[in-house]
């Protein structure tokens, strides 16, 4: 089985479960407690090529990326340094996030950035839960969810005060996110079935879309250097984890490439 099948084949049961254990109503009254959204879109629009710094323990393809994870720790170190938002696992069996740490994380006092809520999504409840949790964003994965059910999906994310990233594999995908009202639209270099990487990817498919959205490049940036290329090729943003997460010193692994965006600012 194809890896990304398996994860949403264990999604559903792993939604079930929590529908049943803290159904809908229980979750929607927790959403008047929340901490007011940031603005994340206004976070990836500005000069330069914005960082979002990704916080996760392990991948199905790498395994774990660093000895005393401490997700709380990373948060602070990409907040203090550069970074313009941050994106937090919330799934537990591939990638050793939970709900539980976007919460800790979105809600800490030296964690003053927007915080987005990286899951698979398959149904309203998720969106839900992000907002519930004191999320800014949600990550939605274009080929995850139902193709008649997307506009919803984004339009109940932007209805609690959310921004949606919308991510995509193929122009036909970057298509129906635009259609369906996606101001955010990722371009993920890593195929999730596969996991191949080709950086490519983005090049290709982001010279169809309306110059009015906001593109991230995704997966496979490696370097500073891969970020100045994202950047000369019109990306607003760019999410990067495994670059900083193995890095040895990682605090000037994030200042480089939270650096990018001033060093293009400064040259034009």
């Amino acid at each position: 089985m194809f890896m990304l099948d398996e994860i949403l084949e264990n999604k559903h049961k792993e939604v079930a479960e929590k529908i049943r254990l803290k159904p809908l109503q229980e979750l929607q009254a927790k959403l008047a407690e929340a901490r007011s959204p940031r603005p994340f879109y206004e976070a990836l629009n500005q000069p330069g090529i914005s960082l979002i710094a990704e916080v996760k323990e392990k991948s199905p393809s790498k395994g774990t990326f660093r000895e005393n994870y401490n997700p709380l720790q990373l948060a602070r170190i990409y907040s203090e340094h550069g970074a313009r938002a941050i994106s937090v696992l919330a799934d537990k069996e591939f990638f050793g996030g939970g709900a539980e740490i976007v919460e800790l994380i979105a809600n800490d006092a030296q964690v003053h950035i927007p915080v987005m809520y990286k899951e698979f999504i398959i149904d309203p409840y998720q969106i839900y839960e992000a907002r519930s949790v004191g999320a800014d964003a949600v990550l939605m994965i274009v080929r995850a969810i139902d193709p008649s059910q997307l506009q919803e999906m984004i339009g109940l994310a932007h209805e609690l005060g959310m921004q949606a990233l919308v991510e995509c594999f193929t122009e036909e995908e970057t298509q129906r996110a635009v259609e369906a009202g996606a101001a955010i639209i990722g371009i993920n270099n890593r195929d999730l079935q596969s996991f191949d990487v080709d950086l490519k990817r983005s090049e290709r498919i982001r010279s169809g879309l309306p110059a009015a959205t906001l593109t991230v490049s995704e997966s496979g940036l490696a370097s500073p250097d891969d970020a100045r290329k994202a950047e000369q090729l019109g990306f607003d943003a760019m999410l990067v984890g495994e670059a900083l997460l193995k890095a040895p010193d990682i605090v000037s692994q994030v200042r480089q490439f939270a650096t990018v965006a001033n060093e293009v600012k400064t040259n034009q």
